[in-house]
């Protein structure tokens, strides 16, 4: 399997990539700097024999995730798989809680990356989006009570995430009738942003979301749980969450395609 991954120099898209490439498959990265792996003693034997490849480039640039997208496939080898793990690194104010800059960071991401894969090919890529548990309505509703106090600290990129969750909605074709959260807020998700995806939703035929649970930088146990609405999720490790996509969602796809799937503790 040949993997695309976007925003994967660490973190979940990092440990899913390393695990991806330990079993055998090759992984692109897309990275704004290039010698992040330069002392990374498990990355670099991939890297010397060419089962991972990097390509520079910043996924808030459209012309940049183009460019990956075509340096990817450049071999004649089509891409399978994107994995697009993008995330910001928090700041605490008063005021707001946690915020992320640019607070569109993630949507972006997306809207650039879905804008750039062609929509007319004979096999799309499946798509791996990491975004958030408790972002949408129907998801907040199922994190314990005593969690609710944290998920209002980060409010400001949950927002971003929800902005990710209605791309892909209407991308995918989900039913309207299921999505209860409104519009995102304008500097989020601009009016006519359809337009750019060529304005018909339900192109996107192959993706899965994946919702942790808040994040912790804890060590791989596999004991966590995942499906679409698991109520009670606390926390989950952020090696976990690498682990239930490079092991369970890629090697089960036809379980979790067109799912946006809970994972945690």
């Amino acid at each position: 399997m040949k993997v695309l991954a976007i925003g994967a120099s660490r973190n979940i898209g990092y440990f899913a990539a390393l695990n991806l490439l330990r079993a055998g498959n090759t992984v692109v990265f897309q990275l704004r700097n290039i010698s992040a792996f330069n002392d990374d003693i498990d990355m670099q034997p991939f890297l010397k024999s060419g089962q991972a490849t990097l390509v520079k480039g910043d996924a808030l640039v459209e012309d940049d995730v183009r460019n990956a997208w075509i340096e990817a496939n450049a071999d004649g080898i089509p891409v399978d798989t994107v994995l697009l793990s993008v995330g910001g690194t928090p700041k605490f104010t008063l005021s707001k809680g946690f915020i992320i800059n640019p607070p569109n960071l993630c949507t972006t991401s997306l809207l650039n990356l879905l804008s750039v894969i062609p929509h007319d090919l004979p096999k799309q890529p499946q798509i791996v989006a990491v975004t958030s548990n408790g972002v949408t309505a129907d998801s907040h509703k199922n994190i314990p009570c005593l969690a609710k106090g944290f998920y209002s600290l980060i409010s400001v990129p949950h927002a971003d995430k929800l902005g990710m969750e209605k791309v892909i909605h209407w991308s995918a074709g989900w039913s309207e009738d299921s999505w209860k959260d409104g519009e995102p807020e304008a500097h989020i998700l601009p009016q006519g942003w359809e337009a750019r995806l060529g304005g018909r939703a339900g192109w996107l035929k192959s993706i899965v979301v994946v919702r942790p649970a808040i994040l912790t930088d804890g060590e791989e146990a596999a004991k966590y749980k995942a499906g679409e609405g698991i109520p009670g999720l606390w926390t989950v490790s952020r090696k976990d969450v690498a682990h239930f996509i490079s092991n369970d969602v890629l090697r089960n796809w036809s379980k979790w395609e067109g799912k946006a799937v809970s994972v945690g503790y």
